[in-house]
């Protein structure tokens, strides 16, 4: 138990912190964002590009592992989804967004500072494997099933009869994966690790002071930005959806996970990453396509909230502490 407070703690307490100084105003909200700015676009691509250059990941096949995690994001989703529209009696493009907000999980503001945490520089390396399809995957499933949502709201007469334009959608998200810097560090690091060099040791000191930002500044950032979430529109949903993130998702990955033979590492770190709480994309895709906003604000804030209790019951299921 208190190694798992070692880890809770210290990862909650930055986010309550940083929740405070936004409240407060002891920080201004155009600093929140720019420490977000910073750990999006410098600290974790330089993280992943030190981490993946020297990872060794002893031949092991990722194809097992994003099998087994992706067709726990597919089943969440559909369950999201499924729930909303028979509960909530939602629209197709709302019940998309609850499908999202279900599996769309926080890989970097909360699964990467909770593994490196828990299991330090190695639980990096099946979470880099998770991350390097993640972004495109997620993001072009999102925008597809968008596309098709509006097509079914419009023949039910149900909301917006305009279609979203999918191909110049799909460009747009081509060009985001594109200058992603999460892609790009991931990607900068492939290349190097194919040259076979080492950094050399000033470059590997740079990287490594930049890296080791990552995690604080991300769990700050994030406790800033939860003042601009509030708990609003219907908290049953939102309930129902956060206990499809925090509970069902996980849970599927570790009964997946512990019938097709991963590593015990591997599989610690893939339900991790599952049970973080429901990302900031979520919202960016409600706002984007004008649906589903108090929805997915509502289940980041309140999924952000619980998962200090979740994290700290998936940890003791997977042995830790």
């Amino acid at each position: 138990m208190q190694t798992i407070l070692d880890i809770i703690v210290p990862v909650f307490g930055l986010i309550a912190i940083g929740f405070l100084a936004g409240h407060f105003r002891i920080l201004s909200e155009d600093v929140g964002q720019a420490l977000a700015k910073f750990v999006f676009v410098v600290a974790v691509p330089v993280l992943l590009f030190r981490s993946l250059s020297q990872a060794a990941f002893g031949g092991s096949n990722p194809l097992a592992l994003w099998a087994i995690y992706f067709g726990a994001v597919a089943l969440a989703w559909t369950i999201g989804t499924v729930l909303i529209r028979r509960i909530a009696k939602a629209d197709h493009r709302t019940g998309v967004i609850a499908g999202i907000t279900s599996s769309f999980a926080n890989t970097v503001f909360v699964a990467l500072p909770t593994i490196q945490r828990a299991y330090g520089d190695i639980g990096l390396e099946p979470l880099l494997l998770i991350l390097a399809i993640h972004l495109p995957i997620m993001m072009i499933a999102s925008t597809l099933m968008v596309e098709r949502a509006v097509i079914l709201d419009a023949r039910t007469g149900d909301g917006q009869s305009e279609r979203v334009d999918v191909s110049a959608t799909l460009k747009r998200v081509g060009r985001n994966l594109a200058t992603n810097s999460i892609i790009i560090g991931i990607a900068c690091g492939l290349l190097w690790r194919g040259t076979g060099l080492e950094l050399e040791s000033h470059f590997d000191q740079i990287t490594q002071l930049i890296g080791s930002t990552a995690g604080p500044l991300a769990l700050f950032s994030l406790g800033m930005s939860l003042t601009r979430y509030g708990l609003k529109g219907d908290l049953v949903s939102a309930s129902l959806i956060t206990f499809v993130s925090l509970v069902v998702q996980p849970g599927l990955v570790w009964l997946a996970a512990s019938q097709f033979g991963l590593t015990t590492l591997w599989l610690n770190v893939a339900v991790l990453t599952a049970a973080a709480p429901a990302g900031v994309n979520a919202y960016l895709f409600a706002a984007y396509f004008g649906t589903g906003e108090k929805l997915a604000a509502t289940t980041i804030l309140l999924s952000t909230m619980l998962s200090v209790v979740t994290l700290s019951l998936w940890l003791s299921v997977l042995g830790v502490g």
